[in-house]
């Protein structure tokens, strides 16, 4: 797990952390050789409260169940807004993409996504393993329940490479999202597998890994606690691609 060794790995600037290049160097190799890294306290105790009390508040109004948000438009003055708008942010994830990959990283937007699972409904959108359509994520913890049923990540890191055709991207998808390899996968995370990293998370903390190319999942919590993360996806490698534009539109997947 890669930590924040001392003061000096990190300067505020007025804005969020901006990492020392040594640091980020580890979060690259860790994510290479683990599947991802960590930068602990990332974010202030007093913007996590005021993110706790928006979830609690969005919970609360969507029934006590499952509330998830898209985008910044509903996250105004809340540190996931200032995150998104950040350069200091914003050149963290570039470096973290261009070290993981060697590529000069594309000027694309995040996309950003606030999930809330909470009750029954929670429970429905666990244990769905999948890959992402981005190369880079980065997930922020924000409530995660105590106990057993925390809702940890699980993932099997790295499985595939950055394919170059997004038809190869599809049938990667298709071979994972059908009943048997789901059955598969979730009789795996019952077992002890060392294939399996699983990530009891911190929250405020940050944790990088390559989604496009790590299977991964979240453990459901218990249904009367909520389990919240804030989630950036950073550089879709087949946004031109006229085959996903004729097959998905202008979603993000």
């Amino acid at each position: 797990m890669t930590t924040v060794a001392s003061a000096s790995n990190i300067s505020l600037n007025g804005d969020f952390p901006d990492l020392s290049d040594e640091l980020v160097s580890e979060l690259v190799s860790s994510i290479d050789h683990v599947g991802y890294g960590v930068v602990p306290d990332y974010l202030e105790q007093r913007e996590l409260d005021r993110l706790r009390t928006f979830v609690e508040a969005s919970v609360r109004a969507a029934g006590n169940q499952y509330v998830s948000f898209t985008g910044c438009a509903d996250l105004a003055d809340t540190p996931l807004e200032r995150m998104a708008n950040s350069a200091v942010f914003r050149r963290l994830c570039t470096r973290v993409y261009e070290g993981a990959t060697g590529n000069r990283a594309p000027d694309q937007p995040y996309y950003q996504i606030l999930r809330c699972l909470t009750g029954a409904s929670g429970e429905r959108h666990s244990l769905r393993f999948h890959y992402d359509s981005y190369v880079l994520t980065v997930l922020l913890p924000i409530c995660v329940p105590e106990g057993q049923h925390s809702g940890r990540l699980i993932m099997v890191p790295n499985v595939r490479p950055v394919r170059k055709w997004y038809a190869q991207n599809l049938i990667d998808k298709l071979l994972i999202d059908n009943s048997l390899t789901q059955f598969l996968l979730k009789r795996l995370a019952q077992t002890q597998s060392s294939r399996l990293a699983r990530l009891k998370m911190e929250p405020g903390s940050l944790y990088f890994f390559s989604g496009y190319r790590s299977i991964h999942t979240n453990e459901p919590c218990d249904p009367d606690k909520i389990r919240t993360t804030a989630l950036f996806h950073y550089v879709d490698p087949h946004i031109g691609s006229r085959l996903k534009r004729a097959l998905r539109g202008s979603g993000p997947l």
